[in-house]
């Protein structure tokens, strides 16, 4: 049976479009349907089995009270009844506070690798990398103030994006700090370093940040929800990582070297 009729095999064919009478018998109960339908389909019959009854589609045209009542009942008492017996193999009910958990997880994560990454920077950059921290810490104030006033929600994919984040902060901070120990190895002095440094990093940092961006646009135009949230997060982080390693990062240098002009070498 289907939605508006039913499917019947018959001996005899019959076009689409006739009108024919039907009557079927019901297996359990031993009740019958009796009643008047349309010929909407008629399924091509296998000529290698002519015994086989054609198949056909027929619409509910009239039916007598009696039939009626007696698919009202069937349809109340047997829809969706299985024919076979269910067993239980495992049964698993999720909560809340699940999600509460994995949330918590998350965060503690973010926290755990923003100290990794704070240790190493001041262990392997000594001085300069309390710039990269700064630069780091301004890029995340920036990415949760414009997630909050764009109303996103912190889920576990906006966690991980909120990570990457950090990967990519530390990862534009290297490039620099590593271009400006070249030039101060080559006698340059601090400030021409520094200056020369963020220049020629200029189109790496371009270069890595915008082919990043665009699988995030790909992935906020075809993904969906949590993937789209990954993508917000990730697309966020990436313009305010531009803008702290580069400007931030600068003016905290400028700041340091305005009164020192003639200093040669920097903690780095």
């Amino acid at each position: 049976m289907t939605r508006g009729g039913l499917f019947l095999a018959s001996r005899n064919v019959h076009p689409v479009g006739a009108l024919i009478d039907f009557e079927i018998q019901l297996v359990n109960g031993g009740v019958a349907l009796a009643g008047r339908g349309k010929v909407t389909w008629v399924k091509e019959h296998d000529a290698s089995q002519p015994n086989r009854p054609y198949g056909m589609g027929v619409q509910f045209v009239s039916m007598g009270p009696a039939s009626r009542a007696v698919l009202a009942r069937l349809l109340r008492t047997k829809s969706g009844a299985l024919p076979a017996s269910l067993s239980y193999l495992e049964e698993r009910t999720v909560g809340p506070s699940l999600g509460a958990d994995s949330i918590r997880s998350g965060i503690i994560a973010s926290l755990v690798g923003l100290l990794l990454v704070v240790a190493f920077m001041l262990v392997y950059y000594r001085l300069t990398g309390i710039n990269a921290i700064v630069s780091i810490v301004v890029n995340l104030v920036i990415l949760m103030g414009l997630m909050a006033y764009f109303g996103a929600v912190m889920t576990l994919p906006g966690i991980a994006g909120f990570i990457l984040t950090i990967g990519m902060g530390v990862d534009s901070n290297v490039l620099i700090f590593e271009r400006i120990k070249e030039e101060l190895g080559h006698g340059r002095s601090a400030r021409a370093a520094v200056t020369a440094g963020f220049d020629r990093v200029w189109g790496t940092i371009v270069d890595t940040h915008v082919s990043t961006l665009i699988s995030a646009l790909l992935l906020l135009q075809f993904g969906t929800g949590p993937v789209r949230g990954f993508a917000v997060t990730l697309i966020i982080g990436l313009l305010s990582n531009v803008f702290t390693a580069v400007f931030v990062s600068r003016t905290l240098f400028e700041l340091i070297l305005s009164g020192r002009r003639q200093v040669q070498t920097l903690s780095i």
